[in-house]
Parts: C-alpha cells; structure tokens; sequence
C-alpha cells in the first residue's frame, strides 16, 4: 500500500528518531544488564575519571605536581586519570551525576521530536500546535544541554579535589562545560526557535486565508 502524503512528510527524520531512541534504550539496557550481572553488584566496584582538556608528557610529571589523596591513584599517559578503589555512597553519586544528564536530555529531546513530528502528521506543519513544540524542543535542548554540562563539571571538578591534589581542577572543567554547550546544542536550539517563529507566522497567514475564504 502506498504510503500517504501526510506519513511521508516527516521523512527521514521519523525513522532517524525512531533508530536514535531504540540505540539509546539498548545502551541504556546494556549497561544496566552488566551491572546486574557483575561480581560487584549495580555499583562499580571504583570509579575513574579523567582531567579534561589537559595532556601530560613524560617530562610533564615531576612539573604537574600532581599527587592523589588517600585512597585514590593517579596514573598519567597523555591524560591524567584518577581512581578511587573503594568509594563511598557520595563518590557514586557524584559519578552519577556526570553520567546521568546527558541521557535525560537525549531521551527527553527524542520525545520532544517525536511529540513534534506526531503533530506534523495530525494537524500539518504550518499550526500553532507543531510551532508550540518546536518552540519546547529548542528550549529544552539549550537549557537542557546548559545544565547538563554545568553539572557534569561540578560533579567532576568535586571528584577530581577528592582524588588528587591539583592546583585550580576547575578551571579544565568549566571550560569542558561550556564546550559542552557549544556550536551544537546552541546551533540546534537557536533554529529550532527560529523555525518555531516562522511556523507560527505561517499558521496565522494560513487561518487568515481560510478566513478570507
């Protein structure tokens, strides 16, 4: 059967959305899947993290001055890791907090999309419904990816003066912040709302046409 006007006027973004989500819920399932079945339990038995935007040579070492704390190690080739063998209830979260937001905001922008295009395919492109949720989208991507990144850096830079003992940790990480945000996130929310404005005009030509009608 041949496919109507109205279905084949959301793709390919449709099926792109579609694939997009069903990878992110299998990761997600994956990496839930492999806790549960670990020796040690739905908690890593360490957690690791790197120092962002900073690159370590072997003559580099001595200089960097970089120590862990107890209970933590630290390790250099390139980049500066850190670990701790055996963290604590606040560590975890910490951790957590610098994994989770970056998926809230991808499934959250997924459903938003797919909200959108459902839309589309009801009502039409040109309505004030699709203009209202592109308008949602845009905005949820921009301060959806802004506090995602402001937290992945606290989160971070807090793990990093737990760990080892280096001079201005969040310096590296603000700076990863705010690459976090930027051209993307930013590029993408900004014509999001754009198009969300010339949706909006088109609906109210479109309703005054029907009324000179």
């Amino acid at each position: 059967m041949r496919r109507s006007e109205g279905d084949r006027l959301t793709e390919p973004l449709e099926s792109v959305t579609l694939f997009i989500g069903l990878l992110l819920l299998s990761g997600v399932g994956a990496v839930v899947a492999v806790n549960l079945l670990s020796h040690t339990g739905v908690l890593p038995g360490s957690v690791c993290v790197h120092q962002p935007q900073a690159m370590y040579g072997n003559s580099a070492w001595t200089e960097a001055q970089v120590t862990a704390r107890p209970g933590a190690s630290v390790s250099i080739d390139g980049s500066l890791q850190a670990c701790l063998d055996h963290p604590g209830a606040g560590q975890h979260l910490l951790y957590g907090l610098m994994l989770v937001p970056p998926v809230i905001v991808w499934t959250g922008s997924l459903f938003l999309l797919w909200r959108t295009i459902r839309m589309a395919r009801l009502a039409g492109p040109f309505t004030a419904q699709v203009a209202a949720a592109m308008r949602w989208l845009g905005w949820f991507i921009l301060g959806g990816s802004a506090a995602a990144a402001v937290i992945h850096a606290a989160a971070l830079g807090t793990l990093l003066v737990q760990m080892i003992n280096l001079p201005s940790p969040f310096a590296f990480v603000i700076y990863d912040a705010v690459r976090g945000v930027l051209p993307f996130p930013l590029l993408a929310g900004a014509a999001l709302l754009t198009l969300a404005r010339i949706m909006r005009l088109g609906a109210v030509m479109d309703d005054e046409l029907k009324a000179t009608v």
